[in-house]
């Protein structure tokens, strides 16, 4: 079992858990791949998530992690805003990559100093689609169509306590 963790300039810290092949079972806690509780999903469903936490490791068995079949999941840290309900939402990342959050396709996140909101610029090929994956906890897991901009190669994803947008 591996894991991958990428840190952006800001200290936010997304992990990246491998399994395969695996010769017995194992309960994965944060603190063993040196995270922190967060919101955790599998490569293959991102509308469906989960708290990962002490009280909440995932398990990685050997009858779902076997020499037939890999296990990847991805674990993001949990944000909150400044808002009087305290609106968590956490970037999980673009669909149908193995690195679901990368400097190259995410160049910045940027929360303002009230807390209120969040803008994550995406990078990309001019007029290029991106799907991605979003937990907020209002709208649960969602799915963020961005397209790159033909004049700046960018998009920009804003998030609110009330509204997740890509322009």
């Amino acid at each position: 079992m591996n894991k991958i963790h990428t840190i952006f300039r800001d200290e936010k810290i997304f992990h990246v858990i491998f399994a395969s092949a695996m010769k017995k079972d194992y309960t994965v806690y944060p603190s063993m791949i040196e995270g922190e509780s967060g919101i955790i999903w599998s490569y293959d469903n991102v509308q469906v998530t989960s708290i990962f936490d002490d009280t909440h490791p995932v398990q990685v068995t050997t009858s779902k992690c076997n020499d037939l079949s890999i296990c990847v999941w991805y674990v993001s840290s949990i944000w909150q805003f400044n808002d009087p309900l305290r609106t968590n939402y956490t970037l999980l990342g673009e669909l149908n990559k193995w690195t679901a959050v990368s400097q190259q396709r995410f160049v910045s996140i940027t929360t303002n100093i009230e807390k209120t909101q969040t803008t994550i610029v995406v990078q990309g090929v001019t007029t290029e689609i991106i799907l991605i994956g979003i937990y907020h906890s209002k709208f649960q897991s969602m799915i963020v169509n961005c397209t790159i901009s033909s004049t700046s190669g960018q998009a920009n994803l804003m998030i609110t306590p009330t509204n997740v947008v890509c322009s």
